[in-house]
């Protein structure tokens, strides 16, 4: 009868530390669901123009985040130092493609941008136009919340290469 009440008790210890195994392994395992993907933190170069005023014409409707990306950059990063002319910016044919790929998904943006500098005290208009595109990728296993900052972080790179662009066309 003994040997009976050590193999129950056994069994019991045996069950209770499988069933604490489980739990640990689900509490641990629904805490390391987080994104392992980290945003990128753009840094931009300053652009400077000589003319008096600038203004920034977005002609369509862009996602809040590059919405706010592009409005911080020419803010901040754009600069103005002359005694005559005006500086307009345009954003257009801004397209976002989301497709499927061998075991993942992929993300297309493109972004147009014409610029128009006038001086009218020189009679004088210079035009920069451009296109730029970006896109970002995921394999695999991965959560919704992780293919959307994929899609940030695209996003976000696209604005860099605008930026880039600009620069390299003055």
């Amino acid at each position: 009868m003994r040997n009976n009440s050590n193999r129950i008790y056994s069994y019991i210890k045996k069950m209770y530390s499988l069933l604490f195994s489980i739990i640990f392994l689900f509490v641990v395992g629904c805490k390391a669901n987080g994104s392992f993907i980290d945003p990128i933190k753009p840094e931009f170069e300053t652009i400077s123009f000589d003319v008096v005023e600038k203004k920034l014409l977005v002609e369509e409707k862009l996602p809040e985040h590059i919405l706010k990306l592009i409005s911080n950059w020419f803010d901040k990063k754009v600069k103005i130092n002359g005694f005559d002319g005006d500086m307009i910016f345009k954003i257009s044919n801004y397209a976002e493609e989301i497709s499927l790929i061998d075991d993942g998904k992929r993300v297309d943006i493109t972004l147009s941008f014409n610029l128009i500098l006038s001086k009218p005290l020189l009679s004088k208009k210079q035009f920069i136009e451009g296109t730029v595109s970006a896109y970002g990728t995921l394999k695999g296993d991965f959560t919704i919340k992780e293919f959307e900052t994929i899609i940030t972080n695209t996003q976000t790179d696209l604005v860099i290469r605008l930026s880039k662009d600009l620069k390299s066309k003055i």
